[in-house]
């Protein structure tokens, strides 16, 4: 006779896993380890299917936020009037909150996830009627994820009150493990599992200088940039740095941003070594990344979720070979300095982002040796199967199972 296999909820207040890529990747280990996914997310779109399989043994819930849509069709996604904001943050949290306690109660779950802090409250209601644990992946300092969010004082409220509550807290970079253990209360010291995506090999690619000779440029070298079109990822420095560089290299940025950030043509102005492209598919962005020589990202050090980045980007540059020129922040400077895969520079300070793109690309000892730690620690340490491992051994624990078909 066969068991019944164990359950795990996550929920997430977005439409689809994928977007969370450390969910996604952890749902479908999960699933391939033998549990049983589901994964409750949200939609404002009354077409969208409610129900979705990702994979043998991983599922999507959705639950139309009807509130959402309402407010949304009527005022854009932020309302500039802080009390129409109010009132829909309001009434579509309370939304959520609801039909997430109700849907994750009907799971019958075995074990529940709250991916960040937004879905912490109703899924700790919904797994202590149903006396089963908590796991609370805080993917961000939600409270601090930029200069100015809204209800901070609540969110951090909901923190304090939550974290010592919860079996175990995930964090994706280890200072924000302290800081959840240390000021937020958590049982015990938090697990700190990266932001690293599964394990790809790397690949040989011609698509951005194909690209980029379309449009009259031959560089030498490609410093890639690729992501959010914002201020808190400090485009004008990065831009005002290409001025410095040396001759043969390029900038080139790839993706979208708001606002002002929507054509960043307007600020590049007529530079000859900054180039910009439109956002690319996520399967199809490797192939741009494994054709560039370094890759850029930096944060704006205007809050602490910020200054503790951890972000996957670093990693995906790494795996295709990609030196890395970063910010100098703990965590990240660790990871890339300590590995000698790249460079640490103060990201508001242009000339010193240039000079270290210059060292790169002028040493070509030097840029073999740093592609050479990125490919070797790509492979064996920094890619999501070793990460996988951690929650894996813990997951095991709290359902007090064997290492063993679950």
């Amino acid at each position: 006779m066969n068991k019944k296999r164990k359950k795990i909820c996550m929920v997430v207040y977005l439409p689809h896993p994928s977007f969370l890529p450390p969910m996604y990747n952890g749902g479908i280990s999960l699933a391939q380890d033998g549990f049983e996914i589901e994964a409750l997310c949200i939609t404002s779109d009354p077409m969208v299917p409610l129900r979705e399989n990702i994979r043998e043994g991983f599922i999507i819930q959705r639950l139309f936020i009807r509130s959402l849509k309402y407010f949304n069709d009527r005022y854009g996604l932020s309302p500039n009037n802080i009390f129409k904001a109010i009132i829909q943050y309001v009434v579509t949290y309370l939304e959520y909150n609801i039909k997430v306690i109700r849907s994750a109660i009907h799971s019958n779950a075995d074990l529940y996830e709250a991916h960040d802090l937004p879905t912490l409250l109703p899924t700790y209601i919904a797994a202590t009627i149903c006396r089963k644990p908590v796991v609370y992946h805080s993917h961000e300092l939600y409270a601090e994820m930029h200069e100015k969010v809204k209800f901070a004082g609540f969110w951090k409220y909901l923190d304090r009150m939550l974290v010592p509550r919860v079996a175990l807290v995930v964090t994706p970079e280890v200072n924000r493990s302290k800081i959840m253990f240390d000021e937020y209360g958590a049982k015990t010291m938090p697990i700190t599992v990266r932001n690293c995506p599964p394990y790809a090999s790397p690949i040989q690619s011609k698509k951005l200088r194909e690209v980029l000779s379309d449009r009259g440029f031959h560089p030498r070298f490609i410093v890639l940039y690729q992501g959010l079109f914002d201020n808190s990822r400090c485009m004008l420095e990065m831009i005002k740095a290409s001025e410095y560089f040396h001759d043969g290299i390029l900038l080139v940025l790839v993706g979208s941003g708001f606002l002002g950030w929507k054509t960043p043509e307007n600020i590049i102005g007529n530079s000859k070594k900054v180039v910009v492209l439109p956002r690319v598919d996520y399967s199809d962005l490797i192939l741009y990344t494994a054709s560039a020589d370094i890759g850029m990202l930096f944060y704006r050090n205007n809050c602490r979720n910020n200054y503790y980045c951890a972000p996957n980007k670093v990693h995906e540059y790494m795996m295709m070979g990609l030196p890395v020129v970063t910010n100098n922040y703990p965590g990240i400077s660790a990871l890339v300095e300590e590995n000698c895969i790249g460079k640490c520079v103060d990201s508001e300070k242009p000339q010193e982002i240039a000079d270290a793109v210059n060292i790169i690309a002028g040493d070509i000892n030097k840029y073999e040796s740093m592609q050479q730690n990125c490919l070797v620690l790509s492979k064996s340490k920094y890619n999501w199967e070793e990460e996988y491992k951690k929650l894996h051994d813990k997951y095991y624990e709290l359902l007090e199972l064997k290492n063993e078909s679950v």
